[in-house]
């Protein structure tokens, strides 16, 4: 049975799945969707926060249920990248990636972004302290847990899920971008696949492999 072209890829706050998944898409010509910049457009014309929206999701599941629509049609595409924490949920014959960090270095991520993204600026995620990044990632990352598991019975952190787990610590954006090229093409061709894990840059030269 032919696999679908189709990479998703989740991951922890600030594990780099955006900046990953545009790289990705560009070295395989792929487009790429994004929940999250889905969500970001919503809570912009409607005047809300991420965090606001976090909090208000505890009892309210309609900007879920607009993302796990927009996610259930993405699987009959090809060649796509999706960069969504609930991507390998909705579309299981993909080829799911997980990224994975130390909460110290996402805080540190998350705020530098934080203070340059426009986009994030644009939806009211501004912060003003390293200590209240690192609240709040712990935070969001138990809220989504507790509110996935009660919706879909899944947590979205659990790297069983997944074909492939980089804990991007020690990974530049290329070399991140360069191993999940790498083992995807091998994914492709492979009719029973073992989980496997990167947590170091594997040095492939994508001009020299392919």
């Amino acid at each position: 049975m032919e696999k679908k072209h189709i990479i998703t890829i989740s991951g922890k706050p600030g594990s780099g799945k955006s900046s990953t998944a545009n790289q990705v898409a560009e070295l395989l010509g792929y487009t790429r969707h994004s929940s999250g910049d889905m969500v970001r457009t919503i809570l912009q014309r409607e005047g809300k926060t991420l965090r606001e929206y976090n909090l208000a999701a505890t009892d309210d599941h309609s900007l879920d249920a607009k993302i796990d629509e927009y996610l259930r049609n993405l699987r009959n595409k090809k060649n796509i990248v999706v960069d969504s924490r609930l991507g390998f949920y909705w579309i299981p014959e993909s080829f799911k990636v997980y990224l994975d960090l130390d909460i110290q270095v996402a805080t540190v991520r998350i705020y530098k972004d934080a203070v340059s993204n426009n986009m994030r600026l644009k939806s009211g995620e501004t912060v003003s302290s390293l200590e209240l990044v690192a609240v709040q990632v712990r935070e969001r990352v138990e809220q989504e847990r507790r509110r996935f598991k009660e919706l879909y019975n899944v947590d979205p952190y659990n790297q069983a899920h997944f074909d492939l787990v980089i804990d991007t610590s020690r990974h530049s954006p290329q070399t991140v971008a360069l191993t999940i090229f790498d083992v995807y093409r091998r994914w492709l061709k492979t009719e029973k696949w073992k989980q496997e894990f990167s947590s170091i840059p594997l040095g492939f030269s994508f001009k020299n492999q392919y």
